[in-house]
């Protein structure tokens, strides 16, 4: 039974970091495509022309927010070793992740919630 609960724990971690990069890519696009003079879409303007919506979230993405709003880059630091933590839970979870700390569904849930709270996306996100 702790396995079964143990397993319900992980996938629903790993569904809140999905709705976190899809709010994410969201974003980016939202961004790219608006004409709005903000430094943050100017950049992923740019970045858009450059590689279109086939961006990596963790090596394009998350790093001109850091840039941009650099009073977010202890958040998106943690976001960013929080997707190591679901990489390791989609792709079939054979090796030991070196992820730094331990997460789990209250720590997930909690990162979620700060970064929908004070990440200023293009559009209203509901929870």
């Amino acid at each position: 039974m702790v396995e079964i609960l143990d397993e319900n724990e992980r996938n629903s971690s790993m569904n809140i970091l999905a709705a976190l990069e899809a709010a994410f890519r969201i974003d980016f696009i939202q961004r790219s495509q608006a004409r709005k003079r903000d430094g943050l879409s100017r950049v992923l303007r740019r970045l858009y022309t450059k590689e279109g919506a086939r961006v990596s979230l963790e090596d394009d993405i998350l790093p001109r927010w850091k840039q941009e709003y650099p009073e977010l880059r202890s958040i998106v630091s943690e976001l960013i070793g929080a997707f190591k933590y679901r990489h390791w839970l989609a792709h079939g979870r054979y090796w030991t992740p070196r992820l730094g700390r331990r997460y789990d569904y209250q720590e997930v849930y909690a990162l979620a919630d700060s970064i929908f709270e004070v990440f200023p996306f293009e559009r209203a996100w509901s929870k």
